[in-house]
């Protein structure tokens, strides 16, 4: 076999992320299929690249070699595809990714108009982190994430630039609408010591768990959650059936058998935020993904607040909106 760029991006890859699980999945692969690649790979260059240990895995002395020579390589390749973009005419493909929303198909048609010269592939995911692994692969182009405080969110890669679009956004609670509390206007989060707690959608790189756990400590308890792993349909289905409560943006559409309250007192809150490749984008393009992201966001917000009656009520939990 003979190696090209793509493997040596697997490579780096590995050992970027410590695991060949975590690996596959930056790259949006099935970890047995990155398996037997690696294997290819290794084949060809004589030997082994990696070894595994308790913490993950560690280069070899071949792999330390080829690692050094991979990096240069794709560095020189990017910035010579970066450069050379500036001297073509053609219709160039724009990398989008984002979290799992209900504003993601308004939000793709602003884009479209806003960006006619641009062939736009889109690719959505609900964790942040699965979405940052892909833009520091230069899989994606630009992400739109919502991240948690910087304790713990997923942390912006080097040499990709993040820049805030939402801040902060207070998340809202949604629970069964035969809960005890269903009638309530508000709660706060001390309210919520003895509730199930459904786990967000996102893996614990996202941050999101521990940072739920941290808020609710400070509050003198500790949450109990239950169903792991799950997409933001089954939670929504679990929600409706009286299975558990759990956060969400405010942006959240209604969920049926549920009702939406906002938490007041110690809050938590989101930032959403692009991540993108700056040699892959422009400035004016990423204010015009920026601009048609808020003009989508307060459409969606303005829909929500007339379905909500408790929104007027509470001004200081309204989501801080930024233009570019």
């Amino acid at each position: 076999m003979e190696l090209d760029l793509r493997h040596l991006r697997v490579v780096c890859r590995v050992f970027e992320t410590g695991s060949v699980t975590k690996a596959a999945a930056a790259l949006g692969v099935s970890q047995p299929s990155l398996t037997a690649q690696l294997q290819r790979i290794e084949a060809a260059v004589g030997g082994p690249l990696f070894e595994r240990g308790r913490s993950g895995v560690e280069p070899t002395a071949l792999g330390k070699h080829v690692l050094g020579r991979a990096r240069v390589m794709l560095a020189e390749m990017d910035d010579l595809l970066g450069s050379s973009r500036r001297y073509s005419d053609a219709p160039r493909t724009l990398r989008i990714g984002s979290l799992r929303t209900s504003m993601f198909g308004a939000w793709l048609g602003r884009l479209e108009d806003a960006l006619p010269e641009r062939e736009i592939n889109t690719q959505a995911d609900v964790s942040s982190a699965a979405l940052t692994d892909l833009v520091a692969a230069d899989i994606l182009d630009v992400v739109m994430i919502g991240r948690c405080d910087d304790d713990h969110a997923p942390p912006c890669p080097p040499g990709v630039q993040e820049r805030t679009m939402v801040y902060p956004e207070p998340l809202v609670l949604a629970l069964p609408l035969g809960h005890r509390f269903a009638e309530r206007t508000d709660l706060a989060l001390s309210d919520l010591a003895d509730e199930t707690w459904i786990c967000p959608p996102a893996g614990k790189e996202d941050g999101d768990l521990a940072s739920l756990r941290d808020a609710c400590e400070r509050q003198g308890f500790t949450p109990q959650f239950r169903y792991y792993n799950l997409d933001s349909v089954e939670i929504e289905q679990l929600i409706g059936v009286g299975r558990g409560i759990s956060l969400c943006a405010p942006t959240v559409r209604d969920i049926p058998g549920s009702v939406i309250l906002p938490l007041v007192g110690p809050r938590i809150s989101w930032r959403r935020v692009l991540r993108y490749r700056p040699e892959n984008t422009t400035q004016a393009e990423i204010d015009l993904i920026h601009q048609t992201f808020i003009d989508t966001y307060r459409a969606a917000i303005a829909d929500i607040a007339e379905l909500r009656p408790w929104w007027w009520h509470h001004p200081d939990l309204h989501p801080t909106v930024i233009a570019p």
